[in-house]
């Protein structure tokens, strides 16, 4: 599945940038319960409790930078399981500034397996999008309250 999205926030392209490069900042904006640890600059790792309609539980997830260019773009491999299931995803952050206002495109590529991906590409999907669109939703106004 491919998901992505572009929004504006009132915060400096520096900023932003820091912001989704932070392990300890951008996992604020998650709602799913979760645990996340630092293992360095470029990985980190941890835990979140999510699901698709009737398969919720426990995931385990790694996550790489796979690419730093500040302030102005980024890329991550994350790698997650748990419940029987699977998921990689390589996600990718262009940020650009103008006039006091930083524009954000991010893109997802997702790839799941074991149970959660025989839910149905409908729910799948239609789950992704709502929790993907609240993360950026809780970014964008925790940028702006900074």
């Amino acid at each position: 599945m491919h998901f992505e999205g572009t929004f504006t926030v009132r915060a400096s392209s520096t900023r932003v940038w820091s912001f989704f490069l932070s392990p300890q900042e951008f996992s604020s904006a998650i709602d799913d319960p979760h645990t996340i640890e630092v293992v360095d600059a470029d990985h980190f790792r941890g835990t979140i409790k999510a699901g698709v309609a009737f398969i919720r539980g426990t995931f385990t997830w790694s996550a790489t930078v796979k690419e730093r260019v500040p302030p102005e773009r980024a890329q991550m491999a994350v790698h997650g399981s748990g419940m029987g299931s699977a998921f990689d995803i390589v996600a990718t952050l262009s940020v650009s500034e103008s006039a006091g206002l930083t524009t954000v495109k991010w893109a997802a590529d997702v790839q799941m397996s074991g149970t959660i991906a025989t839910t149905g590409a409908r729910l799948l999907q239609g789950t992704t999008e709502k929790k993907t669109n609240a993360f950026f939703e809780n970014a964008r106004k925790m940028l702006e309250v900074a």
